[in-house]
């Protein structure tokens, strides 16, 4: 598979994000949310028979932080104080620090959590009667720079490694158990999921396996802007999980201006690599779209959307525009975008529903997440 050409920081692999390389001078301990699925149980056995603690404690280990989502080593009550402090010495856990918690009038949660070097990120936590929905970032921040984002105008900051992306998820499970909720697992908090993925793979793996999250992957979605490429490996390597595209625009003049990136993937490379996703999965996916009254309701957009799901298994997620301070946009009134998907049902013969906004009074929206404190912005270090 030909690898993306993205002037931008990838993965750690291909040594261009400093930024993720710095985290080892930050803390040079071995991040343990990090090992992969086949590797953890592996590194902690030989690391306790190297100290001649017997195997089963790595059990123990695996069930305080998977199972019991303990809150850090010390919390890892069946193993004595000693070994215990060894561990901490050892390994770096947890990976991410709460640093504010904001609940909506409706029930949403927003956190606010901090990384080993001063970045931050944001995930949102979405309740219902019977399955929450947790809303997760891969990256802190997003160099995609869409212009409806909040999270965009941050700019990229890097990616987060594969224990930041979990930790988001151990953490929102333990805050969630006491409910007796299951939950569904989306990536469309900060940052764009397909440009960090390796950790992403790695991620999902753990995510998956019942040995440790034991998350169905049905129940996770990975929502990309449309990086063909990777849209194509997600299928061929987790043909279970979800597939949610941003498209927002189905010309690709509209397209360019509001979702830059694709002026690299235009609309037929994008659309060609949706088709072989359903066609490789089986399964049906979802194309989220903004209603920005006056830039993409055109009845030009209306048609142009009507020919892009042509041959597609696919829905229509119409929303509402959420307020992004700095952007100058318009939020449609209801009927507005009741009007619209009337259109957009007509022209397309698919499933179009709108998705009602959650969160809109703590900036907890698709959208809006961007690293708020009380309403100002969290300033992270620059790790050049």
């Amino acid at each position: 598979m030909r690898e993306l050409e993205i002037p931008m920081p990838d993965t750690p692999e291909t040594a261009r994000d400093r930024r993720l390389a710095r985290l080892a001078q930050l803390d040079p301990r071995p991040e343990l949310l990090s090992y992969g699925p086949d590797a953890i149980q592996p590194a902690l056995k030989a690391w306790l028979a190297a100290r001649g603690e017997p195997s089963y404690r790595v059990d123990q280990i695996v069930q305080a932080v998977y199972r019991r989502r303990v809150d850090g080593w010390k919390s890892v009550t069946p193993l004595a104080k000693g070994l215990r402090d060894e561990l901490e010495r050892a390994f770096r856990f947890p990976s991410i620090t709460l640093a504010e918690l904001r609940e909506s009038a409706d029930g949403t949660r927003k956190y606010l959590w901090t990384l080993v070097d001063g970045e931050a990120v944001e995930s949102v936590m979405i309740p219902s009667a019977r399955r929450d929905t947790f809303c997760v970032s891969s990256q802190a921040g997003c160099a995609l720079a869409c212009a409806f984002c909040a999270t965009g105008m941050i700019g990229y900051k890097r990616n987060l490694t594969v224990g930041e992306i979990v930790d988001q998820v151990r953490h929102l499970q333990r805050d969630r158990e006491l409910a007796g909720h299951g939950a569904n697992l989306v990536f469309m908090g900060m940052g764009e999921p397909l440009l960090n993925w390796e950790n992403l793979r790695v991620a999902l793996e753990l995510l998956v396996d019942e040995r440790y999250f034991d998350i169905g992957a049905r129940r996770i979605t990975v929502s990309t802007v449309g990086l063909p490429d990777r849209i194509v490996a997600l299928a061929e390597e987790f043909p279970q999980v979800r597939l949610a595209v941003s498209l927002h625009a189905a010309r690709d003049e509209v397209r360019d201006e509001i979702v830059p990136i694709n002026r690299r993937y235009p609309l037929r490379q994008l659309l060609a690599a949706c088709r072989l996703w359903c066609e490789s999965t089986g399964k049906r996916m979802t194309f989220e779209y903004l209603h920005l009254p006056g830039v993409n309701d055109r009845p030009a957009d209306v048609a142009a959307l009507g020919r892009a799901v042509e041959g597609l298994s696919v829905q229509v997620n119409l929303m509402r525009y959420n307020p992004v301070p700095g952007a100058d946009f318009r939020r449609p009134t209801a009927a507005e975008t009741l009007r619209f998907r009337d259109a957009l049902r007509r022209a397309t013969r698919v499933p179009v529903t709108i998705r009602r906004s959650r969160g809109l009074d703590i900036e907890g929206a698709c959208g809006q997440l961007r690293l708020a404190r009380g309403g100002s912005m969290v300033e992270g270090i620059s790790a050049e």
